[in-house]
């Protein structure tokens, strides 16, 4: 299964930046048993920032669409979404927000349909494994990434890389170091944690 063992292999990418909900198990556990018996290769689990006060938790959902005709993978992914909306009615306020969907395919499914299906963002954010793509380079291009400075690269056509050097134009206090701040809020914080923390920053 192209998922097994999911939950460790993403533990050992991001431990240094997020804590697991270990004491909500059986909350989990609930949040399974809303789906439907086709979806045999499922996990859910929560995870928040470890260096942020806000008790925000980020809900992760894992599915593996195991089917082999077109019928029946329409069929597993409708109830993939069917449960993800019945997760999202379950989670409490801004918590509803912090879902995300990673999805893999046993089929071969084209990268134009994975990035199609992640396009579209109806109940939740979703993340669709790629043909031939590790876990690790997985990881990476979601909203887990670790976080690269400006100083890895050495040419940026990053839109926030513009909009600061536009801004530093018109600006002196945007020094180096407020923008590396800003683009480790931007890379690294739900939009409910982002505005927990400006608040935090006017008190």
């Amino acid at each position: 299964m192209k998922f097994e063992g999911i939950k460790d292999k993403i533990r050992g990418l991001i431990t240094d930046r997020y804590e697991f909900d270990n004491d909500q198990v059986e909350f989990a556990e609930e949040l399974l048993r809303f789906s439907t018996e086709n979806l045999n290769h499922k996990e859910i689990f929560r995870i928040k920032r470890s260096n942020i006060e806000v008790d925000t938790w980020k809900t992760l959902v894992f599915i593996e669409i195991a089917a082999d005709s077109e019928s029946e993978i329409k069929a597993e992914l409708k109830s993939a979404l069917t449960w993800i909306a019945s997760v999202k009615e379950n989670l409490l306020g801004p918590e509803s927000v912090d879902l995300y969907l990673f999805l893999a395919f046993n089929r071969d499914i084209s990268a134009q349909e994975c990035l199609r299906i992640e396009s579209t963002e109806q109940f939740c954010r979703k993340y669709v494994l790629l043909p031939n793509e590790e876990i690790s380079d997985f990881v990476n291009r979601t909203f887990l990434q670790r976080f690269i400075s400006s100083e890895d690269t050495s040419e940026s056509t990053d839109p926030l890389e513009k909009a600061f050097s536009k801004t530093l134009a018109q600006f002196s206090w945007l020094t180096p170091e407020v923008q590396k701040g800003w683009k480790k809020a931007f890379s690294e914080l739900s939009g409910s944690e982002l505005f927990d923390e400006l608040l935090e920053g006017r008190n």
